[in-house]
């Protein structure tokens, strides 16, 4: 589809592509008579072949033992195990592989985790009662990535490693990955109006040098049943207000703190291109939030309201370095990044009968994550970039998700200024903010409806504000496929800005009348 939008005349039909053989080259020459760059569209979805099978087993196993009344121990153990094979095949005459590609990977995952957990509740007297418990986790995970490359074959349309035209080419990677575990939480209620909640967990992971390898993390939370305490109106039927403080601890993936071989291929070993880290710390996410739960009407509706701050520090980043260390970037704790937000939850039952109920929910959110700080020495972060057109970058003072990329030249006023040939002078080379990524806001409503036993949903659910690029428009602003580009294609384009006017040291008004074709290939620069 997306060759038959950019690569073909707009007049062209779909079926005129077929065959995508020529007579008597099956598999060994395409068709492609329009446009000999991108491959025959056909080709994808029925010689381009990407195929996987996939195997999986999940399972569990608990036991649970009442010691006393009052004293519970559990224990319980479960895996998540998969194989899956893949494999992708191009035919002879590809453009990107003109002899023809197979390649296949054999991946295996695993997961085990295995936990225990003692329980304890009472009451101290008829106004306080408790409830504690401790325990501990130990998870395990393999990942084991075996692949084939046969980038040249040597018969067409027979696709294994055997009929690899070259030596193929191995591409392995291995992981293991383990965390051990304690926690514990305690609860303390006041009459059942009054909660408070302390937990705490400190992890153990196999990614972190051993010095660094442990984090704790906290939490402490309290509510308090307003409805119960407070003399509220009649509508009222229930209220609740809460708080919470929370951190929460995150590692890193494996073998990034110690020199280690990259890949093998033959009989080399390749260096990873980000350059370890020894001294590297876990990510800390500390949290604040704040939430109001209240219902009307015998519960008939209701409104559930809260909000939250969030901050992280030492999140682990590759940070760029100069291509004659060896690396092309480097592990390091850096940054401090602030979210902030706001939830809200709209509920409301409209029909309630012996065998007939109708509810709605209507959600909201809204969401920002400020860049407070990075490394030092290092103002953003380029987290993805699409050739010099756009980047999403981090830069400290701005937004996650701020878009950036290359326009005009402009006058102080604003106007384009165009050189003397009637074109847009050489875009700026100072990135622009262009807009955010994500959305200003986000919102949903679901209506039910229950008969008896029979259950009917309905979800519609939307966004509001951010940023899209579409490479694909640009490309057809380029290649004058849009409306936007048919003015000037009988008598040129006059350009509206400005030219600079060398004798005068001043900007003219632009006059020249530029060729379409020229003019939109410089104003939808392809890069």
């Amino acid at each position: 589809m997306y060759f038959l939008i950019i690569g073909t005349a707009p007049n062209l039909r779909p079926e005129w592509f077929k065959p995508w053989w020529e007579e008597s080259l099956t598999g060994v020459k395409q068709r492609n008579m329009f446009n000999p760059g991108p491959d025959n569209p056909y080709l994808d979805p029925y010689e381009m072949l990407n195929k996987m099978n996939k195997h999986g087993v999940v399972g569990n196993l608990s036991a649970t033992y009442q010691i006393t009344p009052n004293l519970e121990f559990q224990l319980r153990t479960g895996i998540d195990m998969s194989y899956e094979f893949r494999s992708q095949q191009r035919p002879f005459s590809m453009t990107k592989y003109p002899r023809g590609m197979y390649r296949e990977q054999a991946i295996f995952n695993y997961e085990q985790n295995t936990d225990f957990l003692l329980s304890y509740k009472d009451k101290l007297n008829d106004l306080l009662s408790f409830s504690v418990t401790a325990g501990g986790n130990t998870m395990m995970q393999q990942y084991n990535f075996s692949g084939l490359n046969a980038d040249q074959l040597a018969q067409p349309g027979i696709y294994q490693i055997s009929n690899s035209l070259d030596p193929a080419v191995a591409d392995p990677l291995r992981t293991d990955r383990a965390i051990n575990s304690l926690y514990g939480s305690g609860q303390l209620s006041l009459q059942d109006k009054v909660f408070l909640d302390v937990s705490g967990r400190n992890d153990w992971s196999s990614t972190l040098p051993s010095k660094n390898n442990a984090f704790f993390y906290p939490s402490v939370s309290t509510s308090v049943i307003l409805s119960d305490i407070l003399r509220l109106p009649s509508q009222i039927s229930f209220s609740k207000f809460r708080v919470s403080m929370a951190q929460v601890g995150n590692d890193t993936r494996p073998y990034q703190t110690q020199k280690y071989y990259d890949r093998i291929y033959g009989n080399n070993f390749t260096n990873p291109s980000v350059l370890y880290n020894p001294e590297l710390k876990p990510e800390i996410t500390s949290s604040l939030e704040l939430g109001l739960d209240i219902r009307l009407f015998k519960n008939r509706a209701g409104i559930d309201i809260s909000v939250f701050n969030n901050n992280s520090r030492n999140q682990i980043l590759a940070i760029p370095l100069d291509p004659v260390s060896g690396y092309s970037s480097a592990l390091v704790n850096a940054g401090l990044i602030n979210s902030q937000g706001a939830e809200m939850v709209l509920n409301g039952t409209w029909l309630q009968k012996k065998n007939i109920k109708w509810t709605s929910t209507l959600t909201w959110s809204t969401f920002r994550s400020y860049v407070r700080e990075l490394t030092e020495g290092i103002t953003n972060q380029v987290i993805y970039a699409h050739g010099s057109n756009v980047s999403i970058e981090a830069r400290v003072g701005g937004r996650m998700g701020d878009m950036y990329g290359r326009g005009f030249q402009r006058t102080a006023s604003g106007e384009i200024i165009y050189g003397t040939n009637g074109l847009p002078a050489q875009l700026d080379p100072t990135l622009k903010k262009w807009g955010n990524a994500f959305a200003d806001w986000k919102a949903g409503i679901m209506n039910e409806v229950t008969y008896k036993n029979f259950r009917f949903s309905a979800l519609v659910d939307g966004q509001m504000g951010g940023s899209i690029y579409s490479q694909t428009n640009h490309k057809n602003n380029t290649l004058g496929k849009t409306k936007v580009t048919l003015p000037g294609r009988e008598n040129g384009v006059i350009g509206e800005g400005v030219v600079y006017n060398a004798t005068t040291g001043k900007f003219d008004r632009n006059t020249v009348v530029a060729q379409a074709s020229a003019y939109y290939d410089n104003y939808y620069p392809l890069s």
